[in-house]
């Protein structure tokens, strides 16, 4: 993980992520999405979906920066 500050568009992304394995993005969360991975806030969730699409889930990282932030699931 990089000490980068996360903005609040981060922090949007990591809890859809939590939500919904990543499923609802629009083009510019993908963008950030690819930089949390990059980060190894995010991952590549295993455990695929029958029609091919990519599922997504927190690191352990992930989950303390939003711990850290105050910020749970059924939040933002």
């Amino acid at each position: 993980m990089t000490d980068r500050e996360l903005s609040d568009q981060a922090i949007a992304v990591l809890v859809d992520v939590a939500r919904t394995a990543g499923r609802d993005l629009n083009a510019g969360q993908r963008l950030e999405l690819d930089r949390l991975v990059s980060d190894g806030l995010v991952a590549v969730s295993h455990s695929g979906d029958p029609a091919g699409q990519r599922h997504y889930r927190l690191t352990v990282a992930g989950q303390t920066a939003l711990d850290q932030r105050g910020v749970g699931a059924n939040e933002a």
